[in-house]
């Protein structure tokens, strides 16, 4: 989570103290009341100190990355993602939802390095053997409904801030005998997507999108484990 242990950086960071004022300990010493410190070199000792902590970071996560297991090293990877930590750092807000309990803390730490989630029963009542990925994505109880809800509601909601004409679900136009290029069109009467919004790649223009939500862990065939994400939004026009 990006919390640093103070007892494996308390010499390194006891040195670098040293170092950043030492310039005052030999005023202090030399009893030196009209001296100044050069502030330009303070800067550039503290850049080189920053530069140094994030070298180490770097050579410890690749040390670590060839012993841990792979999945382990794809969930550090995709923990890494840009945005991927912003709930960690985000004021409690009650009025947000952002206030999690004691539970939801844990769960939620379980879920981003694929820990295993405590009380978690070994048989989903689908029948079928349970695991993080299966309670994600199972039918059975209406989790991924109401998932999907969430996302589409929140973005309608973002959308209502700078475009005309927002809603949700919206009727799409009957086919009279068109041919679709795409053979997951949805041809049915009275077909519905998530979300349409007046205006927003042009003026006047009525597109519409269909959300999808998704949180089981990517496949390990993927090369590319820093092209990741656990929690993603498709978006398709």
């Amino acid at each position: 989570m990006g919390i640093t242990s103070p007892e494996k950086v308390a010499e390194v960071e006891n040195l670098n103290s040293i170092n950043l004022t030492r310039s005052l300990t030999d005023m202090i010493i030399a009893q030196d009341a009209q001296g100044e410190i050069d502030q330009s070199v303070i800067a550039e000792q503290k850049k080189r100190f920053s530069r140094d902590r994030q070298q180490g970071q770097k050579t410890s996560l690749e040390h670590l990355s060839t012993i841990l297991h792979p999945d382990t090293v794809r969930k550090i990877h995709i923990a890494q993602e840009t945005g991927a930590s912003n709930w960690l750092t985000s004021l409690p807000i009650r009025a947000k939802g952002f206030n999690l309990n004691k539970q939801e803390f844990v769960d939620a730490d379980a879920l981003r390095y694929g820990w295993p989630v405590e009380g978690l029963p070994n048989t989903c009542v689908c029948g079928s053997p349970n695991s993080v990925d299966h309670t994600m994505t199972c039918k059975k109880g209406g989790f991924v409904c109401i998932r999907h809800d969430e996302v589409r509601d929140l973005t309608a909601s973002m959308l209502r801030e700078v475009c005309h004409d927002v809603s949700t679900e919206p009727t799409l136009l009957p086919l009279d005998g068109e041919l679709l290029r795409y053979r997951t069109a949805n041809t049915a009467p009275e077909a519905r997507v998530d979300i349409c919004a007046r205006g927003f790649w042009t003026r006047g223009q009525r597109p519409f999108w269909t959300s999808g939500s998704s949180t089981r862990w990517p496949p390990p065939i993927v090369s590319s484990p820093s092209r990741l994400s656990t929690t993603g939004t498709s978006w398709r026009r």
